[in-house]
């Protein structure tokens, strides 16, 4: 995984990041990586220093998934897919309702993430909803791959909304970019998407885009992960802000922990502050919408702002 600067003057910033992992937390498996390596490594001049993740992975998220899903069968759990909830009773033995009936359990875990919507007014303003979109490219000869990607990496930049990318077993470049803040999503995803690829590959102009989508996300204030307790049988995991493959799986793990009565884990990472969007879900949207529209345009238009 290689975090790279999306302009000069982030570069200090990433390598004082690298320094204090290595210096103060004991962690040895980052290097930072400067300037013309990084633009040798992923042949464009418009990034510059970054730090590589030495034990980082990328892999197939849609197996991991689905892998997940197999091994909870093999355990014995049931999964009721298209099966909306609509509400949940609170108390000594609490009731989730969905349009396909209802289940009855010890213990609740809300883990709808940006799909919450109205289900629990508790927690809905810690987090706010926002799409992301990805684009997936025709097969890349292999040239073509050594060129823009020569180490195989998983690649993020600095920018607050971020460029991600990397190439997937079959030599397609698959690039993460662009976002909205409403309900719907753009009409030609390949299109919305393509044009931040093209400003770091314009020499890509030309390959076809096979494959677009789409998905929602939820983000907190601080970008830190959001788990609660809000009943004593009532559990919260949401918010993990662009991080959930990584840090989902951390939750799941807490949350089985906590519900199996060893919580310390868990308790750690609750008492950390979640602080709700001002204006709660009433002004969140229109609050955090002016906001990303700022550091979007700070994106663009101080790409060689040397003090960041």
């Amino acid at each position: 995984m290689l975090h790279v600067a999306a302009k000069p003057g982030h570069v200090e910033e990433i390598r004082e990041s690298v320094e204090y992992k290595r210096n103060v937390i004991g962690y040895q498996d980052i290097e930072y990586v400067d300037t013309p390596d990084v633009q040798s490594m992923l042949g464009t001049d418009r990034y510059h220093g970054g730090e590589l993740w030495k034990e980082a992975v990328h892999l197939h998220p849609l197996n991991y998934a689905l892998g997940l899903a197999e091994a909870a069968v093999k355990a014995g759990v049931r999964i009721y897919e298209h099966t909306r909830v609509t509400d949940y009773t609170r108390g000594e033995n609490p009731q989730v309702n969905t349009t396909e009936g209802v289940v009855k359990a010890k213990y609740i875990l809300l883990a709808c993430n940006g799909y919450l919507g109205k289900l629990e007014p508790r927690i809905a303003g810690k987090i706010m909803p926002i799409n992301n979109f990805i684009i997936a490219t025709e097969p890349l000869s292999d040239a073509q791959c050594r060129a823009i990607n020569r180490e195989d990496y998983a690649v993020a930049d600095s920018r607050f909304v971020i460029n991600y990318f990397r190439l997937s077993g079959d030599n397609r470049l698959l690039w993460g970019g662009g976002e909205n803040y409403t309900s719907k999503f753009p009409a030609d995803i390949p299109s919305f998407v393509r044009k931040y690829m093209l400003e770091f590959y314009p020499q890509l102009e030309d390959v076809k885009i096979d494959y677009g989508w789409g998905g929602t996300l939820a983000i907190t204030l601080n970008r830190m992960p959001h788990f609660d307790r809000i009943d004593q049988n009532v559990f919260v995991a949401q918010g993990y802000s662009g991080h959930g493959v990584a840090l989902a799986t951390l939750g799941g793990k807490l949350m089985a922990e906590a519900i199996s009565g060893s919580a310390e884990k868990f308790d750690t990472f609750a008492n950390v502050p979640t602080p709700t969007f001002p204006g709660g879900t009433l002004l969140r949207w229109p609050g955090l919408v002016a906001g990303m529209l700022y550091y979007s345009l700070r994106d663009r238009f101080f790409n060689v702002d040397q003090s960041g």
